[in-house]
């Protein structure tokens, strides 16, 4: 079931329900593109229509906590959260146990490295259809699809950062063919151990983005400066007192310029999801 949160279609699931979706898109076999929507991702939504079109196209659309508790104080409750990273890290056992094949692009080489050590020695009997780094766009993008098409994964794990993983999935998902695509941002940093994943209680508690920031303040501080602001300001002024840009109780839908956008994308690469 999909629920309607200010204008973001949101999927009203727990982990094990996302984890079953994959399973039958991979037996489905055609492909279909896996959202998440946190909060910096609704942020750029309602800033990019692009991104509004992609989302409005995705076979599933993963909420994290921070949407999920705005959705439930709006009247408009969610069977539970599913974070990014978390369902990133789920993904390594669950394909392993059920034998989908996967293959992994994105993030810095060293990065990637150390992510793929982690994997042999944590998942053995996983099957890794292949990894390239996330640095391809303007010399390699060719070749990359079609290395990826060679080795037919069953699911395509991306960390581009937001919003150029969901362009660049939505761009070449029927030249891909792959069954499962998902964007994951900085998934591949905490999978390496790089950086620690936020506890269950702080995600729980919807502060997870804190505890990003926290970590990383120089990365971080400018997003949630406009993201949190954004978030409490759209849920107060639409959500609860339904406020709208025409005045007809509509949710109003922020259309940023083509410079916004463009930044948007030039920042993509240090964004999380």
């Amino acid at each position: 079931m999909r629920v309607d949160f200010l204008g973001v279609s949101l999927d009203s699931l727990n982990m094990l329900d996302a984890l079953s979706k994959v399973d039958q898109f991979v037996r489905v076999g055609k492909p279909h593109h896996i959202m998440v929507a946190n909060a910096n991702k609704f942020w750029l939504i309602r800033h990019d229509p692009r991104l509004a079109a992609i989302a409005h196209q995705a076979e599933m659309i993963l909420p994290e906590r921070a949407v999920t508790v705005c959705s439930r104080i709006l009247g408009k409750p969610l069977k539970d959260d599913v974070a990014g990273v978390a369902f990133a890290k789920e993904l390594l056992p669950h394909c392993q146990k059920q034998g989908h094949s996967i293959y992994f692009l994105g993030a810095r080489q060293e990065v990637l490295t150390r992510m793929m050590e982690t994997i042999h020695r944590d998942y053995p009997d996983l099957r890794v259809a292949g990894c390239h780094h996330g640095y391809f766009l303007k010399d390699g993008n060719e070749e990359v699809i079609e290395e990826i098409r060679n080795r037919r994964p069953d699911v395509l794990v991306v960390a581009l950062g937001s919003p150029v993983q969901e362009y660049w999935i939505r761009d070449n998902i029927a030249k891909l063919n792959v069954p499962v695509s998902i964007g994951v941002g900085g998934s591949f940093d905490v999978i390496a151990g790089l950086k620690k994943d936020a506890p269950q209680w702080i995600r729980k508690s919807g502060f997870e983005w804190l505890f990003r920031l926290i970590q990383d303040p120089r990365r971080y501080w400018k997003r949630h400066l406009r993201m949190v602001p954004f978030l409490f300001f759209t849920v107060l002024f639409e959500g609860i007192l339904g406020f709208s840009k025409a005045g007809n109780g509509e949710a109003k839908t922020f259309r940023g310029t083509g410079s916004s956008a463009d930044r948007s994308a030039r920042q993509s690469q240090r964004s999380d999801m």
